[in-house]
């Protein structure tokens, strides 16, 4: 019985109050929709969804120009390098893992390096780079963009589990009392049941909080229907 109600206790703290979505006729012009999405996507690893329902993640911002939606995203760069051990300063290997380092050069230049392989004189590698991806949209094939703000949820998150969690200590403490029967007097069966209300403020508080944050608040902003 007490797993049952702590389940039921956790699940709505997972599921109300978890999004929000703001659409063109949500805002006083289509200029204030664009710069508040603009305010609010610039710098966020978002989802974007197109018109087809497919997904892709743009990680380092979405913002709306000229009509058009620009995505920002990291892709990887991979290209083989070699250098002389003589013009190298340090190798510092990613634990012990041999072939993954961050190699440093007497000039100070530095590379993330995988496949690392040394011989005699030299050192081969593969430098793996971050590159910068911009992708450009019409507006009429962007159906939402959202993203995911943990810290948003939390307030959303304590206040639910302060609803939830003293009345699944409520019922915790009667099931308990109610097992014990008649070794129980009235007074200490209402005692135990406050008590496990009581005790279910501050943890729905902290439980609702921390729960929140790991599920985390989704914004989305509609574009298309």
């Amino acid at each position: 019985m007490k797993t049952i109600f702590l389940q039921i206790a956790l699940f709505l703290m997972l599921f109300v109050g978890c999004s929000s979505t703001y659409r063109v006729n949500d805002f006083s012009s289509k200029e204030k929709f664009y710069n508040d999405f603009n305010n609010s996507f610039k710098s966020k690893e978002v989802k974007v969804t197109l018109i087809n329902d497919s997904t892709f993640t743009a990680d380092k911002g979405v913002v709306v120009k000229n009509n058009l939606v620009v995505c920002y995203s990291t892709v990887e760069d991979k290209r083989p390098q070699k250098f002389i051990l003589s013009d190298l300063s340090a190798i510092n290997f990613a634990g012990n893992n041999n072939q993954s380092a961050k190699i440093i050069l007497k000039t100070g230049e530095e590379f993330n390096a995988e496949n690392v392989l040394t011989t005699k004189d030299s050192i081969n590698f593969t430098e793996v780079r971050g590159i910068l991806n911009i992708d450009t949209f019409p507006m009429d094939n962007i159906k939402t963009v959202s993203y995911n703000d943990g810290w948003k949820s939390i307030s959303a998150g304590a206040r639910n589990g302060l609803v939830c969690m003293p009345l699944a200590g409520y019922y915790i403490g009667k099931t308990i009392t109610q097992q014990m029967g008649g070794n129980s007097t009235p007074k200490d069966r209402e005692s135990q049941e406050f008590t496990g209300f009581f005790l279910g403020i501050p943890l729905g508080l902290i439980t609702g909080a921390i729960v929140g944050y790991i599920v985390g608040y989704d914004v989305h902003y509609q574009f298309n229907p």
